[in-house]
């Protein structure tokens, strides 16, 4: 009895040509992960971009580099410190004043809070002023003479995103909730 090897290869050519799916895994962040960054918000394709450049023989201060890196680093901090600031600004701990400041305003507080307070105070402060600096320095138009203009500005888009029961200082400098 002779075996014909025509239909075994064609069995072996059917079975080389199945069907073929891709496979697509979408990685999630953990629930840790996503504490520690506070609300989960994205870095944009800037802020991504310059956190992975690195300039050769390092970032020197005052340099386009320098201002970026920190200005992205501001930002991750501000992420990270978002919800803390949101609770203090709902228990009218903490106020947006004119001239984009965050303040501290009379509040009942332990110790543990008022030390979290005066840390989120000097650094939301701080990350705003290097923001700032950032914007000034990457606006082909903008000069250290329109400071003023991008505070005001930046103070405003604040105040703008308030939310309600927030206590905001008006150009005039009276205190009002949102």
């Amino acid at each position: 009895m002779r075996v014909s090897s025509i239909p075994l290869l064609l069995v072996a050519a059917a079975a080389a040509c199945g069907i073929r799916t891709n496979q697509v895994t979408i990685g999630q962040k953990t629930s840790l992960e996503k504490q520690l960054m506070g609300e989960v918000e994205p870095l944009t394709e800037e802020e991504m971009l310059a956190a992975s450049v690195r300039a050769p023989g390092g970032v020197h201060a005052g340099s386009r580099d320098a201002l970026q890196t920190r200005a992205v680093a501001a930002r991750r901090r501000q992420l990270f410190n978002r919800d803390d600031l949101h609770e203090l600004k709902a228990n009218g701990c903490l106020g947006e004043a004119a001239g984009a400041a965050l303040v501290a305003r009379a509040c009942r507080s332990d110790e543990a809070t008022e030390r979290l307070r005066q840390r989120l105070l000097r650094e939301e402060n701080a990350d705003r002023q290097a923001i700032i600096d950032w914007a000034l320095d990457v606006d082909p138009i903008l000069t250290a003479a329109d400071r003023p203009q991008a505070v005001e500005l930046y103070g405003r888009l604040v105040r703008e995103r308030a939310r309600p029961g927030d206590w905001l200082q008006d150009d005039d400098g009276t205190w009002r909730q949102r």
